[in-house]
């Protein structure tokens, strides 16, 4: 029962340190989109989602062994709750710790969506800005343009 007890421990504790990197890729990627830069460096962007997309997998692994494992030793636990009720407080303690993580890394996701989404309405808004005083310009030149080839209405006849 010990070692059962020591691998759920194990799990949750390995659960935190992956939610703990997960928040720094997520600063990471705060900081690309908030800095001072005009191009945010969507290449480092990439790379800081795949490697949370790994680190997601193995959440999801490690919480699917925590499932099984915890499904074989429930029954155990609950008829022992006073022979081991530091550890279920030591588990439980865990638990929590891992699901704040969970909802303030939520809060990350979200806010860095909104920064990632107000750089590209921005971003969109320049292009069309640029669109429209291209297009003048061309109108300018244009109408320049075709009035080369004009003469004068006022002409001065003094010499």
């Amino acid at each position: 029962m010990e070692d059962y007890l020591d691998l759920l421990e194990e799990s949750l504790v390995k659960k935190s340190a992956i939610l703990d990197k997960i928040e720094e890729f997520n600063l990471k990627q705060k900081d690309i989109f908030t800095g001072n830069t005009d191009a945010p460096d969507f290449d480092s962007f990439d790379s800081y989602v795949e490697e949370k997309g790994k680190l997601i997998d193995e959440l999801n692994s490690l919480d699917n062994g925590f499932e099984t494992l915890y499904e074989r030793v429930s029954d155990t636990l609950k008829e022992n709750k006073k022979d081991n009720a530091d550890r279920i407080r030591r588990l439980q303690d865990l638990i929590r710790e891992i699901t704040d993580k969970s909802s303030s890394l939520q809060s990350q996701e979200r806010a860095n969506r909104e920064l990632m989404e107000d750089f590209f309405q921005n971003a969109r808004g320049q292009i069309g800005k640029g669109r429209t005083s291209l297009n003048a310009a061309y109108s300018y030149f244009q109408s320049q343009r075709a009035g080369t080839g004009t003469e004068s209405f006022y002409v001065d006849s003094k010499q």
